[in-house]
């Protein structure tokens, strides 16, 4: 399988799903000219047949952001949890 220009094999550490929304933490290939390797993402189709995008891109249904600490990547996993299940209360 060849990766398409502007994508890298996803290494998921951790998903979970609420209310739909899947949520992904993991590592990557670093993005072009940056030190990131650590990724978060959301939305449905954020990942395609293993591969995620290696630029940041944000919005309400769907984002990917990278890191440069994985400490700093898991907080914002555990963020994304937190916000979709204050919007459920």
């Amino acid at each position: 399988m060849e990766n398409p220009c502007g994508t890298t094999k996803a290494n998921v550490f951790e998903s979970t799903e609420i209310e739909g929304m899947p949520i992904y933490f993991g590592a990557g290939v670093n993005p072009v000219n940056s030190p990131a390797q650590f990724f978060v993402a959301w939305g449905k189709e954020v990942l395609t047949d293993g591969l995620i995008h290696t630029y940041n891109t944000k919005s309400a249904e769907q984002g990917i952001e990278w890191f440069v600490e994985e400490e700093e990547a898991e907080a914002k996993y555990l963020k994304i949890q937190k916000l979709l299940l204050g919007c459920l209360l």
